[in-house]
């Protein structure tokens, strides 16, 4: 059986132009996790930041899952009604740009232990909502998280990436290393959730001075610079990302049932050949 092909689209701008299009098409991507927007705290209140634009008719053929990412920091106290406001903005923009039927909505949040019984709290009210819509709930997985109880959801994500410290100038493989991953998947063959995977194919420019950690330089230009700093480019390579990808599906082999890849830009897709994106998703 095939598995399911999917991308994260993460970007304030929704345009899929000819190099996106060709790239769904040639690699038969089903689905589209779609960032709409972040919930940050502003002035006390957990808040829409970052809306993304549809700029381009929402005509194609792959299905769409709106996907919210909430600040850790929105979680630390309990918000009333956040669960039904949240899920009412996520079905409007779907109304107002014709996106027709939600199947699932994604929440994505790098809860901790300390984060966890609000945000389990918020999440237990969202699911009773999409239950009564028909509507699947998911959640992204962090490693990390794997330790901890299950969230109330139908299913999650496991996000394979930024398993190491890009801080430190002497780890080479922040993104994605084996020697990170492999501690935490002694919990993922009992983790009790339905799950599928997402593995990275971006990179880094990240910007030391005098060997400490200055930023992540995401377009040129974008971090001032002084003439002594050194940029260091991290980048997973295809060994890295399937390597990865074989462990988790000996701990869990649903977990490779879909696999996603985070994200859909143009940068990102011409990164690695056709054939080794053949060998990802197979």
């Amino acid at each position: 059986m095939e598995k399911g092909r999917a991308m994260y689209y993460w970007n304030t701008t929704f345009r899929i132009d000819s190099v996106k299009e060709r790239f769904i098409g040639e690699h038969r991507i089903e689905r589209l996790y779609v960032r709409y927007f972040d919930v940050v705290m502003t002035d006390g209140k957990p808040l829409p930041n970052a809306t993304i634009l549809f700029d381009s008719a929402v005509s194609c053929k792959q299905e769409i899952v709106p996907t919210v990412f909430i600040h850790n920091e929105c979680m630390r106290e309990r918000h009333e009604g956040l669960a039904e406001k949240l899920l009412g903005r996520l079905l409007q923009m779907n109304e107002t740009h014709q996106i027709g039927k939600v199947n699932e909505i994604q929440i994505d949040c790098d809860w901790t232990q300390t984060t966890r019984q609000n945000f389990f709290a918020f999440l237990g009210e969202l699911h009773a909502m999409t239950k009564d819509k028909g509507i699947t709930l998911s959640a992204t997985i962090r490693l990390h998280q794997l330790s901890q109880p299950v969230p109330p959801v139908d299913c999650g994500v496991l996000m394979v990436y930024n398993t190491g410290d890009a801080t430190k100038i002497d780890v080479e493989k922040p993104i994605l290393d084996i020697n990170d991953v492999t501690p935490y998947l002694k919990h993922l063959k009992s983790y009790d959730l339905k799950m599928v995977s997402a593995y990275p194919i971006y990179k880094w420019d990240i910007v030391f001075r005098n060997g400490k950690f200055v930023d992540i330089m995401h377009e040129e230009g974008e971090v001032p610079m002084l003439e002594t700093d050194t940029i260091v480019t991290r980048e997973p390579a295809l060994h890295d990302i399937l390597e990865c990808k074989k462990a988790v599906g000996k701990s869990k082999p649903d977990c490779l049932n879909e696999i996603i890849l985070f994200d859909l830009n143009n940068y990102n897709i011409n990164r690695y050949k056709p054939t080794d994106y053949e060998e990802i998703f197979d």
